[in-house]
């Protein structure tokens, strides 16, 4: 499983909204192929939801904006896990993810409570340099695409197939 974070405009989320629950990943998927600016943070997902609130991304947290960043403000219907932050929300998201010192909470990051939480995928007993690395690298990429879509008037759809 992988999470993409996809930038669509107001129709394109109307769009989304009204799809069937079964069509909606085919939909996303078709707007990616289609060239939609769409970032991917692969499987690091939950671990930087992790990272960010101490808590996995299958139990997010509802108005913590870190949390928000990871999985969206609001949740569709679908088969598969696909959310949305609409762009009069990302202000806070954006400031939120701006506000994180990430080489502090990189150096404080304890992959044993990764592991112990049972996060996907769990590779946390891995090389702990190779991880933060890659949190690091998942970090910026989904602080520059909430970036991306506040400064284009656009909205962050998520989904995780």
């Amino acid at each position: 499983m992988q999470a993409a974070y996809t930038l669509v405009n107001e129709a394109t989320l109307d769009r989304l909204v009204a799809s069937a629950p079964d069509e909606l990943g085919a939909a996303l998927e078709a707007l990616e192929a289609g060239g939609a600016p769409t970032v991917y943070l692969d499987k690091l997902w939950d671990g930087l939801h992790f990272l960010l609130t101490g808590a996995s991304a299958s139990s997010p947290i509802a108005g913590d904006p870190l949390s928000e960043a990871v999985v969206g403000v609001h949740v569709f219907e679908a088969e598969d896990y696909v959310g949305c932050t609409e762009h009069g929300e990302l202000p806070a998201v954006v400031a939120a993810l701006e506000a994180i010192d990430l080489p502090s909470v990189l150096t404080g990051a304890d992959f044993a409570s990764f592991a112990a939480a049972d996060l996907y995928p769990r590779i946390w007993s891995g090389d702990a340099a190779a991880l933060r690395a890659e949190l690091a690298e998942a970090f910026v990429g989904l602080l520059e695409v909430h970036r991306a879509a506040q400064a284009g008037g656009q909205h962050v759809v998520v989904s995780i197939l």
